[in-house]
């Protein structure tokens, strides 16, 4: 389900302050899975330290903003500025779907024209960072059979039990 949160800055918080919304709210979603370590989502956005508030800053999250997508999650991550700013209502809960996050998620970042450069060179430094187009939805979540059939043998199962 696509999903989309706005976020305030100027005049409500500087660029940096936003960027900390936005960056804990995607820290707080992805984690929340047992598949994403504790600390490793915020390790992945510091390749984006400086940049996110700079991104911020210009106006270049106003109408692309990120787009955060995994399995069964796609949420769109916009920051407003001005007379936007001072209408917003926000919403710091984590985003329905992360909980079922894996280690494959992906925050596309938005090509910003004078920035293209650093966004380039920022996303080089995550497997989690992309400057490619975003998927129009989320990612199918793969089948929890083959979860369980990579687990449990299945053929002994169907064997049955052996009688002591």
């Amino acid at each position: 389900m696509k999903r989309q949160r706005t976020f305030a800055a100027s005049p409500v918080r500087s660029a940096a302050e936003a960027w900390d919304v936005v960056s804990t709210l995607i820290t707080k979603t992805l984690e929340r899975s047992p598949a994403v370590p504790d600390g490793s989502v915020a390790g992945e956005l510091a390749a984006l330290d400086g940049l996110g508030p700079a991104l911020i800053a210009g106006g270049h999250l106003e109408s692309d903003g990120l787009v955060l997508c995994d399995a069964g999650l796609h949420v769109t991550l916009r920051v407003v500025t001005a007379d936007a700013a001072l209408a917003v209502s926000e919403n710091h809960n984590p985003v329905p779907g992360g909980g079922s996050a894996t280690e494959a998620w992906m925050l596309y970042l938005p090509s910003p024209g004078p920035l293209d450069a650093s966004v380039a060179r920022a996303a080089t430094r995550s497997s989690h960072l992309s400057v490619d187009a975003p998927p129009k939805s989320a990612p199918a979540a793969k089948s929890s059979k083959r979860a369980v059939g990579s687990v449990i043998d299945l053929e002994a199962l169907r064997r049955g039990v052996p009688k002591w």
